[in-house]
């Protein structure tokens, strides 16, 4: 049996596809407060929009309301900790959909402490020291 081994690569763009796997996670969590319990599509969706180059999220965050990209950085919060394959450290979407939100005057104040209480990525919401500086 011929095994081939590859990389993964996540794809170049995100698309309507990953628009309905993070709009159906909100949906979600929202039913069960900060419980994240994505079937396994929206997982593996989850999991390329974590993956993604910050390029093909900006475009795909940028379309967004402010009260959509809430929602969806509360669910990239909780993949990091619940979706193997989720955790992205410095490079997180969370950090990016952050500032998009700060730069619209729209970051809720209450958002900072919900996310440190429910995450374990030290870089959250705010990135790395070096990527500021």
């Amino acid at each position: 049996m011929d095994a081939q081994v590859g990389a993964w690569e996540p794809p170049a763009e995100l698309a309507e596809e990953h628009v309905r796997a993070l709009d159906n996670s909100v949906r979600g969590m929202a039913a069960e407060s900060d419980t994240l319990r994505p079937d396994d599509a929206d997982a593996a969706r989850l999991r390329e929009v974590v993956n993604a180059q910050p390029d093909a999220r900006a475009g795909l965050f940028a379309e967004r309301s402010s009260e959509q990209l809430v929602g969806w950085l509360r669910v990239l919060t909780l993949a990091e900790e619940t979706i193997p394959g989720c955790a992205a450290g410095a490079k997180s979407p969370v950090i990016q959909i952050a500032r998009l939100l700060r730069e619209r005057g729209d970051y809720p104040s209450g958002l900072t402490a919900w996310i440190r209480s429910v995450s374990n990525n030290r870089f959250l919401p705010y990135g790395s020291l070096l990527d500021r500086l």
